[in-house]
């Protein structure tokens, strides 16, 4: 391995045992404490992947010197453990029975000996089946938290999803917003065109949604064709213009299915969090602005704070 720049190397321990040539490997390791059955110990009290990487780093960081470890989950999820990286460094991408399971790198200024890097290799065997299941675990907790016909995350990830923005609403003294959103009619699709055709609008919509909606924004499945979208930092009128949006938005779009094009628009309820008032209460007024949308001709956008009728945007001496 060159340690000089950084060059991958797959250890797939389901298909062989990584085997040293340092011969004094097994004393270093029982001169440590037995840190092989400890560490695994250890390992397998978590199914957090950043709690088990930090427990490996500290245990390895009493037998190699290291600047910097880097844990490549995907693209998007890196664990990094310490503040400066080296010229030097040894990179190992780790896989078990052709499952991924990321790669991990160590860095620092000098070149790392031989014995290190076999008792790298040695430590980094105690990884793989925690962080296997690790990454089993995230998959179904995840697949646990998303409706499987549009994406969205479902009604169990919404409450945990709508308690932590609100808790960083309140911390953070930034707005808070929520649209609660219907299909108008939709049982006249299903009862005219079958469910099948029912889920390819739902399918459709929430693609919609989410084209029309910000990357900041949180979008669910509430029930059967209702959606709910979490507006953070946004105060009223802001959620009035994103709501307008996707109304525009669904009632423009082709709803394709079998040739036959389906006409889809939505009703819209929108409420922005109130100090010290509940959930509940808070999901509550977007429930009766969407409500109140219906009974207005649908196809609208209703506010708690304001009416929102054709577009136009006026205040109102009451709340609803």
């Amino acid at each position: 391995m060159n340690t000089n720049d950084t060059e991958f190397r797959t250890i797939d321990f389901n298909k062989a045992k990584i085997v040293s040539t340092y011969k004094n490997l097994d004393r270093l390791i029982s001169d440590n404490n037995d840190v092989i059955s400890r560490l695994t110990r250890k390992l397998q009290t978590t199914l957090n992947a950043s709690d088990i990487v930090h427990m490996f780093a500290k245990e390895l960081n009493a037998l190699v010197d290291y600047n910097q470890l880097k844990f490549n989950i995907d693209d998007d999820n890196i664990i990094t453990i310490g503040d400066q990286s080296g010229p030097h460094s040894c990179q190992y991408n780790l896989t078990i029975d052709e499952t991924d399971l990321g790669s991990i790198s160590f860095s620092r200024k000098k070149r790392f000996m031989e014995e290190e890097l076999a008792i790298i290799e040695r430590l980094a065997s105690t990884l793989v089946f925690p962080l296997r299941n690790a990454k089993l675990y995230h998959s179904a907790l995840q697949s646990a938290l998303k409706d499987d016909l549009t994406g969205f995350g479902n009604k169990r990830a919404l409450d945990a999803g709508l308690h932590r923005e609100a808790e960083l609403s309140v911390r953070h003294k930034t707005p808070l917003s929520i649209l609660m959103l219907d299909v108008d009619h939709f049982k006249r699709i299903n009862d005219s065109m079958g469910h099948i055709a029912g889920d390819k609008v739902l399918k459709d919509l929430a693609a919609t949604i989410k084209k029309s909606a910000r990357q900041s924004d949180l979008c669910f499945r509430y029930g059967g064709e209702e959606f709910m979208v979490i507006l953070d930092d946004t105060d009223t009128v802001q959620a009035i213009n994103i709501a307008e949006r996707i109304r525009v938005s669904v009632e423009q779009y082709a709803y394709n299915y079998k040739g036959k094009i389906v006409p889809v628009t939505i009703s819209l309820g929108a409420a922005t969090f109130e100090k010290d008032e509940t959930l509940e209460t808070f999901k509550s007024r977007a429930d009766q602005a969407l409500y109140k949308a219906k009974g207005q001709g649908r196809n609208i956008v209703v506010s708690s704070e304001l009416d929102i009728i054709d577009s136009h945007v006026r205040p109102i001496a009451h709340r609803i």
